[in-house]
């Protein structure tokens, strides 16, 4: 470039030929500049390939250490030492798996419940569990339900969680469970045969002080099967008359026996499986403080 401004500042200082080679010399340089650049973006282009090629081989390379999830403890081996595995391409495929894993240290017991039962079903309540096969009690807790009656058994599902960090009890296994349904404490209690039902309403026959009969109204609460809870219509004290009731009549004066009779029940409703032993067995049904005997 300076030779040709030199050249066009004082023509004929610089002879033409050298001004050609010059000029030709800067185009040969050019050229080879260009040609510099495409070789490497070309060496770009392939280092990515390479790079691309060295992922993939090192993903191939990854997938022959297999990672779990979960911890747990493998209980089937589907693939032998040696064995081609093909790789997992979509949730399609019917790949075969290689192991099978179960996560053992919590495991959930799925029991039926009565559909005369599914109000006593609440989330976070406990359970006793019974695995015979081991001779263990355990502690369970109801984590979910379904919330849906099954048309034929007339069962709801309801699933169970059970802590197994020592691993004494393996999948599979049978269990017997017992679900508390209700219970109340420090309440009115009768027996069963002081109840009457007249009509629509359930009545006692009440013994005063004097030993004059009334026919008491009462609302009863949680039934055993010998004792019932009385939610209001008695005191506790109050005598009552068991048995041949039909004998009375409303007013009558009467001279009164009065019997005892247990303070407490508990009930294990039909179909229980478990067979718990102990004071620290809970209770099905009703655990209540029953009104001072009764009266014949």
């Amino acid at each position: 470039m300076r030779l040709k401004e030199a050249s066009q500042g004082r023509p004929g200082l610089i002879a033409q030929q050298e001004l050609d080679n010059a000029q030709a010399a800067d185009l040969g340089a050019q050229a080879q500049v260009d040609a510099a650049k495409s070789a490497m973006a070309a060496a770009k282009q392939h280092m990515g390939s390479a790079q691309a090629d060295n992922q993939r081989v090192q993903a191939l390379h990854d997938y022959t250490n297999v990672v779990a999830p979960i911890s747990g403890v493998v209980v089937w081996r589907y693939a032998d030492t040696g064995a081609l595995i093909q790789g997992g391409t979509n949730s399609n495929s019917q790949d075969l798996p290689i192991v099978r894993l179960s996560q053992s240290s919590e495991l959930r017991l799925r029991i039926p419940v009565p559909e005369s039962d599914i109000r006593f079903v609440h989330v976070g309540d406990q359970l006793q569990v019974r695995v015979d096969s081991v001779n263990r009690s355990l502690i369970g807790k109801i984590v979910r339900f379904t919330r849906n009656v099954d048309f034929e058994t007339r069962s709801m599902e309801t699933e169970i969680d059970v802590d197994n960090k020592d691993l004494s009890i393996s999948p599979g296994m049978y269990a017997n469970t017992m679900l508390r349904l209700a219970r109340v404490e420090n309440v009115v209690t009768i027996p069963l045969e002081a109840l009457v039902l007249h009509g629509k309403q359930q009545v006692v026959y009440v013994v005063d002080k004097a030993g004059h009969v009334h026919v008491q109204a009462v609302e009863v609460g949680i039934e055993g099967s010998k004792l019932a809870e009385i939610k209001s219509g008695l005191d506790a004290g109050d005598r009552v008359i068991i048995g041949g009731q039909d004998r009375y009549q409303d007013g009558e004066t009467v001279d009164p026996h009065v019997a005892t009779g247990p303070t407490s029940e508990t009930e294990q409703q039909t179909g229980g499986m478990i067979d718990l032993k102990g004071e620290d067995s809970p209770e099905a049904l009703p655990k209540a403080k029953p009104a001072n005997g009764g009266a014949r």
